[in-house]
Order: C-alpha cells, then structure tokens, then sequence
C-alpha cells in the first residue's frame, strides 16, 4: 500500500500561515530549466510579490548593506517579534527544487527558510548565526501544482537579513566535486561463479570497467573478521561465503579499483556477519573478552587491516569504523554501557589514524530520525570520539521520504555534528519484478513503497531520473561529499539459491536495484549514466 503525505503547513514560528498567490507561468521543461521562479527575488521594488505573516511592522526592506543590488530584506523588532516572508508559487510540475538565499545573521534566536503547502511534509532550514554573508539552501520537493516558500524568524533581540533569493527546479548536469560510488565487495565472487557483466552495447568486460568510464569514482568495500564462521539469530544458523568479504578480498578489489582512479572506502563490520542496528554480533574470536581485550581487538584488527592495505598501495582514503551502528558494537550496547561503546570507536579510529594518517574515518548511522543521530552525536562528543565524517544511510523505500527530506536531513547532520556527509547507503529499484519466478526482492518482502512519496516509476528511466536528481540534491546541500550506492553490482543466478546470496543457501534479494539488467549477461542500465550526468 502506497503510503502518502499531506502537505502540512510550516510550524516552525507557532503561526497558523495563509498564503497569498503570486501566479506564475508552469515550467515548461523541468528538466532542463534554471530560470528563478520568485518574483523580486532581490527584494529591488520593496515588498511586490512578497507577503508578511506574523508581529507587525517585523519584516521590512532596507537600503544599507544588502548582497547585491539596492536593498534587501530585514526581519528585527523592539522587543518579541515572530514573523514569515513568503511567496505562493502556483503551475508546479512534480520534482524537486531548490530555495536558497544569501543571509546575515546578527544574534536572531531562531530563524529558517521554509516550504510548505507544496504536497509534502513541510520544511525548513535553520540559519546559521553569521555577521557575513552566506549563502544557504533548502532542498523543496514538490508534489502538487504550487507552494508556498520563504523565510522566518522568531526573536526577541538582533537582526536577519536576507536577500537574492532563487527557487529553480534541480537540473541534472555533468557532475561536480562529489565522490560517486557504490558497494562492489561482491566483484570478484560474483566472477568466480561465473557472473557476466556488460556495458550498454552489450560488451561483456569487468564490472570495474563498465563502472568507471561512467564517472563511477569511489569503490566502497566491506570487510569481515572471519567470513564463513556461523552466526546465530533468531534461532537460526547463518554463515557469510568463506573466503570472500575478508581484508585479503578486500586487498584484490581495492587494487582494481585503484587501477581504475577509484578512491576506496573500506567498511569494518567488527563482526563475522552482516551488521545493521538491530544485530552487532561480536565476531567469534572475541568472545568472552573483556572490554580492555575487546578495546584492543578493534585497534589490533583495525590497524593490522589499514597497514595490509597500505602495504599494498591502497591506502583507503576512508574507513567506516563499523555498519549502521547506531545502537551497539561488537554486541557492546550504547543505550546502558555509552562510555565503552563510545571506547570502542575511539579504539578503532586511533588505528585508522596511527596506521594511515590520510584517511578519513566515518561513522555510518542508518535512517533518518533527528532525536536517535542528536543523541549520538551529543554522546560522541561527551566522549572525545575523533572521526572525519557522518554517514548515514538514505533510502527512499526504506524511510518513505522524498529526495529533498533526504537531502535536508543530511544538510542537518552535517550542521549537528559539524562534519561533512557520506551518503553510504542509498538505492532505487529499475523494476517490481524479482529476477527468479518464485523469489521476492527485499522491497516487495516488506511491503514498501519503492520511490517513497514520489512517483519516479520503478523503470530503467525512472531509476535514472531519480539517482541524477538525488545525487543534485545531495550535492547542492553544500555538506555531502560523497555517495556510496547499494548494490549497484548485485545479480541474481537462479530461482532460488544464489552463489553470492545474502547468506549460504539464500537469495540475493537486491537484484532489481542493481545498475545492471537481468541475465544471463548482465547489461549496464541508463541509470549507470547518472554518476557522470547528476
């Protein structure tokens, strides 16, 4: 079942806001346009097209200073003020835009850009607290024919200048300086079973080589302890492909990859099995340690894994100490033991720094929920935790959330922890249809909506319109540095068990989010181009 948004009106001031209409041409090419959709976007003929909301006389325009031109816009007051600036765009084609604004900051409690009333949940962006001008973005998905997008703050003291504000639809391009990726840990087992990989002609070579001539720069690699050791939960038995997944693995791949002018980016599991928040087991040589031991483990194993691949010339230029590890580590628990969890990260990020000083660590959380990433990031920096980055996993199926939510939640990250971004994880389905007749996808096993709130379509076009525009989106936050895509190189082999299933004897189950068709020789889709084109 299709599970939609209404389009809720912005609460960020406690102010029930009413729109005024401001009527405007449809684009005529959503793809293709850049043309700033606002009226007196400068504010240069006053307050025409623009409507106040909220304490009188708090919003007004000024002639000393503004960014460009004559004047701009001023929120500030005597005394407690609350107030918004907003226009009504209406002849909206679907997609998402972009809202940003250049803004000076004096000493404003809280203050935001804002969309709302465009179809999906309302957003906003907070303002930084700045004396110079800076510019800021809010990412606007748009599911019905207007919106209504702007400006608000809510103080008692100081001043907020805005000025030279811009509405346009994302417009997919060439690319720009972003590391754009994904997973290929299952390369070279893919091969040995006989997996046959093709470009959009239909010239069978490497994977690697279909991958990078498409801008496909940044090769993400998971490592186990010890792949193939049997790993309980929920009752049953399960065990990863021996000898695959392991830092040897890891040492072959990073080395085509690199071969290919791919940055790599190694990912810890601490584990002998698949990591995610519900399930961190510790792998099977450490059991019984005690926290010092387990402390150890991590920087020993670290360590000893970074210096293997720096031996090899293929220093990571990141490592992700651990998956999705937002609850637990080596089964250690952040919840009732926080101060050795937090010890085991910190083990493990001063191997990646003593062992290989250029690469950047990350920390990869998994959905999107404000209060679960503030109270860990409070709880790293209580601790003294030192890492680079701030990964988080963004999917449109698993979160039911729209390109521009997803993006303006990885702005958010980046401002609360005040690091860059990683996307590590993020995916989109080219079709409904498992490849094996009796198999189901993971997508269609847990009922989820495969674009979330949008309607893209699950097609080749579809996947390929929807990477480009979330890549643009992502990009244009201006804090992520990097997309890691899952699993862009996932095959299914047969009805039913697969070589390179999730588990031995399992399914693959990922297989129609892959960039690659159905077999038996598996050809590059047009969402391969996306990763030169976003």
């Amino acid at each position: 079942m299709r599970i939609r948004r209404s389009g809720a009106m912005a609460t960020g001031l406690g102010l029930l806001l009413t729109a005024t209409t401001l009527a405007t041409a449809p684009l005529s090419s959503a793809k293709t346009t850049t043309t700033n959709l606002l009226a007196n976007p400068g504010f240069e003929s006053g307050l025409t097209g623009w409507t106040n909301i909220g304490t009188s006389n708090s919003a007004y325009t000024q002639t000393a200073g503004p960014h460009s031109g004559q004047t701009s816009l001023v929120h500030g007051k005597k005394g407690q003020w609350s107030v918004n600036t907003v226009q009504t765009l209406t002849g909206l084609t679907k997609g998402t835009y972009t809202l940003s604004a250049w803004i000076k900051n004096n000493g404003v409690a809280a203050a935001g850009l804002q969309a709302y009333s465009c179809g999906d949940t309302a957003q906003t962006l907070d303002l930084p607290r700045t004396t110079q001008w800076t510019r800021v973005t809010l990412s606007v998905s748009v599911l019905s024919p207007s919106c209504t997008v702007g400006i608000w703050s809510n103080s008692a003291a100081g001043t907020l200048q805005a000025d030279d504000f811009s509405f346009t639809r994302i417009t997919p391009g060439t690319g720009g300086a972003m590391a754009v990726g994904g997973d290929i840990t299952y390369r070279r087992m893919n091969a040995a079973a006989g997996a046959q990989y093709a470009d959009s002609a239909g010239n069978k070579k490497d994977v690697l080589d279909v991958l990078a001539p498409e801008g496909f720069n940044l090769a993400r690699i998971r490592v186990y302890n010890k792949p193939g050791a049997f790993v309980t939960t929920n009752g049953q038995r399960y065990q990863l492909q021996p000898g695959w997944q392991d830092i040897n693995d890891a040492v072959a791949n990073a080395k085509d990859a690199k071969a290919r002018g791919m940055k790599v980016l190694l990912s810890f599991h601490y584990s002998d099995f698949w990591t995610n928040p519900g399930l961190q087991a510790r792998p099977e040589d450490w059991a019984g340690y005690s926290q010092s031991q387990l402390e150890q483990a991590v920087y020993d194993f670290t360590a000893a894994s970074v210096r293997k691949m720096k031996d090899a010339g293929v220093a990571p230029e990141y490592v992700s100490i651990g998956n999705e590890i937002n609850n637990a580590l080596a089964d250690v628990d952040r919840w009732t033991t926080p101060a050795d969890y937090y010890a085991l990260l910190k083990s493990a990020s001063k191997a990646v720094k003593d062992t290989s000083p250029t690469s950047k660590t990350v920390i990869h959380l998994t959905t999107p929920d404000r209060t679960a990433y503030q109270g860990w990031i409070d709880g790293a920096r209580a601790n003294g935790l030192d890492y680079d980055i701030m990964g988080v996993s963004l999917y449109p199926f698993w979160t039911d959330m729209t390109i521009a939510s997803l993006a303006n939640f990885a702005s958010w990250v980046g401002t609360a922890s005040g690091k860059p971004v990683m996307a590590m994880e993020t995916g989109y389905p080219f079709t409904l249809e498992s490849s094996g007749a009796s198999e189901t996808t993971l997508i269609e096993g847990n009922n989820l909506d495969p674009d979330g709130p949008e309607n893209y379509g699950a097609t080749p076009e579809g996947q390929l319109r929807w990477t480009q525009e979330f890549f643009r989106a992502m990009y244009d936050t201006g804090k992520v540095v990097g997309i890691s895509y899952w699993d862009p190189i996932a095959i299914d082999f047969a009805d039913g068990a697969d070589p390179n299933g999730w588990v031995v004897g399992g399914d693959n189950e990922v297989e129609d989010t892959s960039l690659f068709g159905y077999g038996p020789v598996h050809r590059a889709l047009p969402g391969l181009s996306a990763f030169r084109t976003w």
